[in-house]
């Protein structure tokens, strides 16, 4: 993907990585529990704006909380989503802004997971738990249209879940700027490694907590077995123009369209990772949300 034209990052987005360059070591010093805190405090800051007085429905389960927006389409699937962070950072309360937008786009409940977090937990031990709740989940919502999706590491899990867990159960899997290669560094790496909001060694640091988990249960979404393949439902990958990740996601796409597999791709030049998490108060990730909501959940697909 080297011969692809270097984008500009967005203009918001380019004085808000002005900001956080300066608070970068706020931001990521300190134990994991302290960088948890620091990295939560910047997205209340900087990217989420108040709940709005939308009247959505939200309910704190165990394990989940569900957003059902104010007003629900009819025969809307049922959105499950696992969020980001490397298995490190993030919680279900950091992104309930942009889910809280997502569910009012689509006019369709979602549901998001929490997890056991590294390195106080192993990713086995978080992958096991959560796909236990999920699992639990499907049993309750069955003969439900249901649709999984995820951001980053959420987008692997996502993407494991569906084939290895829960094969044939799922109507869409939806990939957001998501891991997909633990192996390989391309060309982005090097042009959005710093300045970026995902920097080259935190995800480095974050492949090293994936990548056993991974090579133990043989999965490489890069180097899917024809088994895979044959059971990957449609999918819908979305990829950020200045983000480490772009390459790999793009790759993976490219991978994907010789084969008998329904693949739709968004991309957003002009944006970094984790875009999402800042749609409360930027322009530009709020019109992208919209987009995603729009072309990346299709709602007209049958049961």
């Amino acid at each position: 993907m080297s011969d692809l034209r270097t984008p500009s990052l967005d203009a918001e987005f380019r004085r808000l990585a002005v900001a956080r360059k300066l608070a970068g070591a706020a931001v990521s010093a300190g134990s994991p529990a302290q960088g948890r805190i620091n990295a939560e405090r910047w997205i209340s800051r900087f990217g989420s704006a108040p709940e709005p007085e939308d009247d959505a429905a939200v309910e704190t389960r165990g394990h989940s909380v569900i957003i059902r927006p104010r007003q629900e389409a009819a025969d809307s699937p049922w959105i499950m989503y696992v969020h980001g962070g490397g298995m490190v950072y993030y919680s279900t309360a950091v992104f309930r802004p942009f889910l809280r937008t997502l569910a009012e786009d689509l006019q369709a409940p979602v549901e998001a997971f929490d997890y056991l977090k590294a390195p106080e937990h192993t990713v086995a031990e978080s992958v096991r738990e959560l796909a236990a709740h999920v699992t639990e989940r499907c049993r309750d919502l069955a003969g439900r249209r249901l649709v999984l999706a995820g951001d980053s590491v959420g987008g692997l899990l996502a993407l494991y879940l569906g084939l290895r867990v829960l094969p044939e159960v799922f109507a869409r899997l939806v990939l957001i700027y998501p891991v997909l290669d633990l192996h390989t560094e391309r060309e982005s790496y090097r042009t959005f490694g710093e300045d970026h909001f995902l920097d080259r060694d935190s995800m480095r640091l974050f492949k090293s907590v994936l990548s056993p988990f991974c090579a133990q249960a043989g999965f490489d979404p890069m180097a899917l077995p024809p088994d895979d393949i044959a059971r990957l439902p449609a999918c819908s990958v979305v990829t950020a123009g200045c983000d480490v990740l772009r390459d790999e996601g793009l790759a993976w796409v490219e991978r994907l369209a010789d084969r008998p597999v329904d693949v739709r791709h968004r991309h957003f030049p002009d944006l970094p990772h984790d875009f999402c998490l800042y749609a409360g108060k930027l322009t530009s990730a709020r019109s992208a949300v919209a987009e995603i909501a729009r072309t990346a959940f299709p709602l007209d697909e049958e049961s």
